[in-house]
């Protein structure tokens, strides 16, 4: 099933850019939004795993929806660079 940003959503804060080094220690373990968010890839692949229903190997100029208050990690390659960004409503 196909997940997409609410319409009345709009961009709000993002995270900086992420490598499988400089990422909070916290990404890799399960948690949650309070709000829709996008794992954005940037290189390398980002294993984005959804704790309720699915997990998605996410290349380069991938964008994953993150469903609010579902449980998630990710799993970075070594030469990935990725970034997270949050949405409000408008």
């Amino acid at each position: 099933m196909s997940k997409e940003i609410p319409a009345a959503a709009v961009p709000g804060r993002r995270t900086p850019t992420f490598t499988a080094e400089s990422m909070p220690p916290a990404l890799a373990k399960d948690h949650r939004t309070t709000v829709w968010a996008e794992l954005v890839v940037v290189e390398g692949t980002v294993l984005f795993v959804d704790e309720a229903s699915r997990s998605i190997t996410a290349a380069a100029g991938s964008r994953i929806v993150i469903v609010p208050d579902t449980y998630h990690h990710v799993e970075p390659s070594d030469d990935a660079r990725f970034y997270v960004q949050f949405y409000e409503r408008d």
